[in-house]
């Protein structure tokens, strides 16, 4: 259950704290007061939509705050084990927070979470009911949502095979619509394929090829000026000219010029080493260079043939990829492609083996889903007619239609519609069609009753659910919630009288104005706050006597009525 509720700067609420109650909670107040505020609070708190807008005017941050009891919730507790979470005493603190930055953290117990953690936690905690239920009821298209949900985890699991086997039908379909695809095309295709294939396949190329050929070039297109370099540095090194020794002979001249004084001093024997080993150093230096020279035997048709492959290599490179890498890449896709070609007779009639196959799959899969959702359609629809007695529709007939589609979908091959009979003696029609605002949202009490015994969640809230709902039918629909309330944490946001009166603890939610700022205050009523409250429900913006007296009425019937439920 919730304990506690805390919101800084989210919307016109600066900062509050609310404490709730076990049992039924109601929140009251005006029109604009912040109701929805502390509901889109609690849904922030729940993992849903983080919008900027939220945050107050003129602040940076907004934060929401929610502390919940799990001391008796298995399946959260099993979640928080998981993910080696603490539940401290049973209770944990679920925070999110919001910067104009666009910045979302969401955390539990202090612990950093990803968003689709906290949903996955949340939903075993909290269930919200708003208004854009009542308009999903409205549309067929998603009661087989809602019957889906109400089977459970059978539902969930056929469900999800028959959209993995879909899946699977709809690339193999596709595939075959390649493969099938207009015989000029793929004529087209195969010749062109053939050029590029044999035209990268003809010039045999290596990769990192070019790097070295470019390598090669410029020492082709540098010839006589290396050779003059190497020319120069062997004659100086080695050979010398005529005029003046070479380094290797003046060095070892001056080492055996050292050697004849080097018994004077030992300094003279070291230099006369170094000398040496400088000597030698330059004889292989020398030796070097004539091999060098050796090498530097250029053809000039060599430099042509080189400057050829590179050409032969651009222009690859400009029609198949910016790069040599890229160009040999290509080449082999094409080839590929190529060989899928040549084999498309034999793929073509492979293709439409599997997907029959795949077909078949899943047209058992979609016959094991329908069977699934015709017995859970029997008892949904025996469940809401029990519900709907204890919602005053006792002579009221329900049925859960589930009627076959001709072609698979991903969802299966069923049509889902909750057809409705009000009235004795009148046909069933669909619910979307005939049904009032306070019958629809009689009807979505009762699946939420259902639902939350079958998910097992601890708290509800129920945000406007008398939406149609008047006079007798309102205290009706408020006695299911107290009902509900017994067994579960109950929270819900109304305008009517007779459901405020049922409250185990009442909240009026109010906007007050500054001087500067308007805030929106959430505060606990006790007997007297209440009475005057509920006087305001029932007769309006002015506060009577006799509106008063029968508030105060009002309540006193609630407490006797709350024991016999």
């Amino acid at each position: 259950m919730l304990l506690e509720l805390t919101i800084k700067n989210i919307a016109l609420i600066e900062s509050l704290r609310v404490e709730f109650a076990r049992g039924f909670n109601v929140l009251t107040g005006e029109t604009g007061a912040g109701k929805s505020i502390v509901v889109d609070s609690i849904n922030l708190a729940l993992g849903g939509r983080a919008d900027r807008d939220l945050i107050r005017t003129g602040a940076d941050r907004a934060s929401v705050q929610a502390l919940f009891d799990v001391s008796g919730n298995e399946k959260a507790l099993a979640f928080l084990k998981e993910q080696d979470i603490d539940a401290e005493d049973g209770v944990i603190a679920i925070r999110r927070e919001l910067s104009r930055e666009g910045r979302n953290v969401c955390r539990v117990q202090d612990v950093v979470v990803p968003l689709a953690s906290l949903k996955q936690l949340t939903t075993q905690l909290m269930d919200i009911h708003g208004q854009h239920e009542h308009q999903a009821l409205m549309n067929p298209a998603r009661h087989m949502d809602f019957l889906d949900a109400y089977g459970g985890e059978a539902h969930a699991n056929a469900r999800a095979d028959v959209a993995k086997l879909h899946a699977e039908r709809g690339r193999i379909a596709s595939q075959l619509k390649r493969l099938m695809s207009d015989v000029s095309e793929r004529e087209r295709l195969f010749d062109m394929l053939s050029f590029q294939s044999q035209e990268i396949a003809a010039a045999k190329l290596k990769p990192g090829e070019e790097d070295k050929l470019k390598k090669k070039l410029s020492v082709l297109e540098n010839a006589e000026k290396i050779r003059q370099g190497v020319e120069t540095a062997y004659t100086l090194v080695y050979q010398g000219d005529g005029r003046a020794p070479s380094a290797q002979e003046g060095l070892l001249r001056s080492a055996e010029a050292m050697d004849r004084i080097a018994p004077l001093d030992e300094r003279y024997g070291a230099l006369a080493g170094r000398l040496r080993e400088l000597y030698y150093g330059a004889q292989d230096v020398g030796y070097e260079l004539q091999a060098l020279m050796d090498d530097l035997d250029f053809e000039p048709e060599m430099l042509e043939k080189i400057a050829g492959r590179l050409d032969l290599i651009g222009r690859l490179e400009r029609k198949y990829g910016p790069t040599l890498e890229e160009v040999i890449a290509f080449g082999k896709n094409a080839e590929s492609r190529l060989e899928e070609l040549k084999r498309g007779d034999e793929s073509v009639a492979e293709l439409k083996k599997r997907y029959k196959e795949a077909d078949a799959k899943l047209r058992e899969a979609c016959a094991a889903l329908t069977e699934l959702r015709k017995a859970s359609a029997q008892k949904l629809a025996g469940e809401i007619c029990d519900q709907l007695k204890d919602l005053g529709m006792g002579k009221t007939r329900f049925e859960v239609r589930v009627e076959p589609e001709p072609k698979p979908t991903a969802t299966g091959m069923d049509r889902v519609e909750f057809m409705i009979s009000p009235n004795p003696g009148e046909p069933m029609k669909p619910l979307a069609n005939i049904a009032s605002g306070g019958e629809i949202s009689r009807v979505m009490l009762a699946l939420k009753a259902i639902s939350v015994d079958a998910e097992g969640v601890d708290a509800m809230v129920f945000d406007e659910i008398d939406t149609g709902v008047s006079g007798r039918m309102a205290q009706v629909v408020g006695e299911k919630m107290c009902l509900i309330a017994r067994n579960r944490q109950v929270l819900s946001i109304t305008h009517l009288p007779q459901i405020a009166a049922l409250g185990d603890a009442h909240f009026l939610v109010e906007k007050v104005a500054g001087e500067d700022r308007t805030d929106t205050h959430v505060r606990l009523l006790d007997d007297d706050g209440r009475a005057h409250e509920i006087a305001r429900l029932v007769g309006g913006a002015s506060e009577t006597a006799s509106s008063l007296s029968h508030a105060k009425n009002m309540l006193k019937e609630a407490e006797e009525r709350k024991k016999e439920i």
